[in-house]
């Protein structure tokens, strides 16, 4: 059996997967710095989606963690689902059953101002109407904190 080939499809997968994060973080990096909002939700989670993959210390936010979320805006041109599952996380453009929290926002400077405040005031975002849920609040806020850190890693503000 030929180990070679298999090592190196191994080795061009993980590299691509790198390259492909380390383009999600400029893109994400981009949106922050020029206040683009629209694409800000499906970036960072694509982003998340690879960092789930490629850093086992990251990955630890979902061990044996399964979850449904649906992330909409009011107007209803944003619809994304997030399905945690078997340590992994997925990201798709339909419906989900039964998720666990439906997070309804605004606009996207709203959901960006939430997850990226570093102290999320949930509270305050309910009675702004600027975001609106149904499901468990505890998995927004979990959600919320895996954003957190995934931002503080890609701005390298992150302490060992």
């Amino acid at each position: 059996m030929d180990t070679i080939p298999v090592f190196q499809r191994c080795a061009n997968r993980l590299l691509f997967r790198r390259t492909r994060r380390n383009r999600y973080f400029d893109k994400l990096t981009a949106c922050v710095e020029e206040g683009v909002t629209d694409a800000f939700l499906t970036i960072l989670l694509n982003l998340m989606s690879l960092a789930l993959l490629i850093d086992p210390k990251y990955r630890r936010n979902i061990r044996d963690f399964e979850a449904q979320y649906i992330f909409k805006d009011k107007t209803g041109r944003v619809y994304v689902t997030a399905v945690f599952k078997n340590n992994k996380m997925r990201v798709r453009q339909k419906k989900a059953d039964n998720p666990n929290l439906t997070l309804i926002f605004k606009d996207g400077a709203s959901l960006f101002k939430l997850l990226l405040s570093g102290s999320p005031d949930i509270l305050s975002a309910l009675l702004n109407q600027e975001v609106d849920f149904t499901g468990n609040i505890n998995y927004l806020n979990k959600f919320a904190y895996m954003a957190m850190h995934l931002w503080l890693t890609v701005t390298g503000k992150l302490a060992a």
